[in-house]
């Protein structure tokens, strides 16, 4: 097969295999492969909560509603295909936290909090997620 037919395989493909950490054995078996789709994340952004309550930059987010100090909706562009899908967030700054009060396959609520002083929620400049999981 040519390199040219293989890579036009792997952009048409629904779902394509790549070879993991395991590479290739010594008898030329393959190893351990891992799912490329499976792999990406379905969705992420990076948000100002503070001044503008706004998405700086995204994929697979349609936008953000400001619920409440410290609350926030994000919405995906496309649906995820069930809420059992996984997410990551950091927030430049220390001493807080993020969490998910709900989720649909549509959209997540996030809440950041402030875990010193009043720990109470908080708006932040610079917020972070990142979504994982089948997309609808």
């Amino acid at each position: 097969m040519s390199k040219a037919s293989d890579l036009a395989r792997l952009m048409t493909s629904g779902s394509t295999a790549v070879h993991g950490e395991a590479g290739v054995t010594a008898s030329g078996s393959t190893g351990k492969t891992t799912n490329l789709q499976q792999g990406l994340a379905k969705s992420w952004a990076n948000i100002n909560q503070n001044s503008s309550t706004s998405i700086r930059d995204s994929f697979n987010t349609s936008g953000i509603v400001d619920e409440a100090t410290g609350r926030h909706t994000i919405s995906f562009t496309t649906s995820m295909g069930n809420i059992n899908y996984s997410y990551g967030g950091l927030i430049s700054a220390g001493g807080c936290y993020m969490f998910y009060d709900s989720k649909a396959t549509g959209s997540v609520k996030l809440t950041t909090r402030d875990a010193t002083g009043s720990a109470g929620e908080y708006d932040y400049d610079d917020c972070g997620v990142t979504f994982h999981g089948d997309l609808a």
